[in-house]
């Protein structure tokens, strides 16, 4: 024992903690709590994109990580099914449909066969909850109508799903479930109102 020098242990003289210790240790403290923080910043942000996408997806059946990515994956893919639908019915609305002139005469004609029959423009809006609507809107049968329509609702942050379409005398009737895409509440008549003025401007 007597043979062992203090100075062999940590790198220390006489006895005394060597200043290049110190130095050390305060290295790795700050080293340490630099992580740390980029740490809390990185779960900070996690934790923000997953409340913004739990806002996103209207049903969230458990609030840990892997159920909530889970159910935005299903959600996506639902998404994705009916936009397929919906393409699907426009390009069979607009193949039967032809440019030029005879496309405008055919439109005047669908007006005025509406006429005809006594079938009048009408938006009807029906709650389903606090959150769904439930639409049925009857306009004059245009080319490419029902596409501006959507692109109208997206823009005032809406989203149709359970869409039917249906042409008759001249007519196009659309049968939708309406609701907000951060599921916010929505109103009957405002909405209603809403959509008198987007159609108005299509």
């Amino acid at each position: 024992m007597d043979g062992l020098c203090l100075s062999e242990i940590g790198g220390c003289k006489d006895g005394r903690i060597g200043r290049g210790q110190l130095e050390d240790d305060g290295d790795d403290t700050q080293f340490k709590s630099k992580n740390l923080e980029a740490e809390r910043r990185r779960r900070l942000k996690l934790s923000q994109r997953l409340l913004t996408l739990r806002s996103l997806v209207p049903k969230i059946t458990n609030m840990n990580l892997a159920t909530i990515l889970d159910d935005a994956a299903t959600y996506i893919v639902e998404l994705k099914k009916n936009v397929d639908a919906l393409s699907d019915q426009l390009l069979e609305m607009e193949a039967s449909s032809e440019d030029g002139p005879k496309a405008l005469v055919d439109e005047i004609d669908a007006a005025q066969d509406m006429e005809a029959n006594g079938i009048k423009p009408d938006v009807q809006v029906t709650g389903i909850d606090e959150h769904k609507l439930w639409i049925k809107i009857v306009i004059p049968k245009r080319r490419s109508q029902f596409t501006k329509l959507l692109e109208m609702l997206s823009i005032c942050g809406f989203e149709l799903t359970d869409t039917s379409i249906t042409t008759f005398k001249g007519a196009m009737l659309i049968s939708s479930c309406m609701e907000g895409a951060s599921g916010e509440m929505l109103k009957a008549s405002q909405t209603k109102d809403l959509l008198q003025e987007i159609i108005k401007g299509i």
